[in-house]
């Protein structure tokens, strides 16, 4: 094995561990949202389950209050009707209406308790836009990780030329294979048309 399929080895190698703990970095975080996350949003149901509880059955109350009072005004008026019971009429009247004005209240403090409770912050919304925050910065730190690995990638391979390569370049063109391959003819014009045939053949145009 050559040295430069050690060091792509030995690189790869490097890069993967790199990749890997950029892997368990990310899982690890968003694990960490996502628990972050489970326990909020229970938090935000549980924290108004019971005064919705509460107040789902205050309503219940005022829907049997209201049946009730309404069943007792139509007893007096069939009462009035029939005996001509006024002063029961007047009564049942305003112990209506008074019992009415009770039911009215009960039902507004029950909307502003919910409405109060809904309006208790974090709301659901205000959780999921703290997690896209805390998210957008983390990428930040998984994107500087996975450059690490780019950069640790890169260097699989040596872009520069083997000092093999190179020594072989200068041994061509630098110790008189121009003129040995001119032979006979030393003009200089055929010197410089043998040493552009070697450039041509060997690649090299920079010399």
């Amino acid at each position: 094995m050559g040295r430069y399929e050690r060091a792509a080895k030995n690189s790869l190698k490097e890069a993967t561990a790199l990749a890997s703990g950029v892997i368990e970095s990310v899982r690890h975080d968003l694990r960490r949202e996502e628990v972050r996350l489970e326990e909020e949003m229970t938090d935000r149901v549980q924290s108004i389950q019971a005064i919705l509880n509460e107040v789902a059955s205050i309503q219940d109350a005022i829907i049997a209050g209201s049946s009730e009072i309404k069943r007792e005004l139509e007893k007096s008026k069939k009462k009035l009707v029939k005996y001509g019971d006024r002063e029961l009429m007047i009564t049942q009247i305003i112990g209506a209406a008074t019992r009415l004005g009770e039911l009215r209240t009960l039902h507004l403090d029950a909307v502003d308790r919910i409405q109060s409770a809904l309006a208790r912050p974090p709301s659901a919304v205000d959780i999921i836009e703290r997690m896209t925050k805390d998210l957008l910065k983390l990428s930040g730190s998984w994107e500087s990780s996975a450059r690490v690995v780019d950069e640790a990638i890169s260097d699989v391979v040596d872009a520069n030329a083997p000092v093999e390569l190179m020594e072989l370049h200068r041994e061509i063109s630098d110790n008189g294979y121009d003129l040995i391959l001119a032979g006979d003819d030393r003009s200089p014009e055929n010197i410089e048309k043998c040493r552009a045939k070697i450039r041509e053949m060997s690649g090299d145009e920079t010399i």
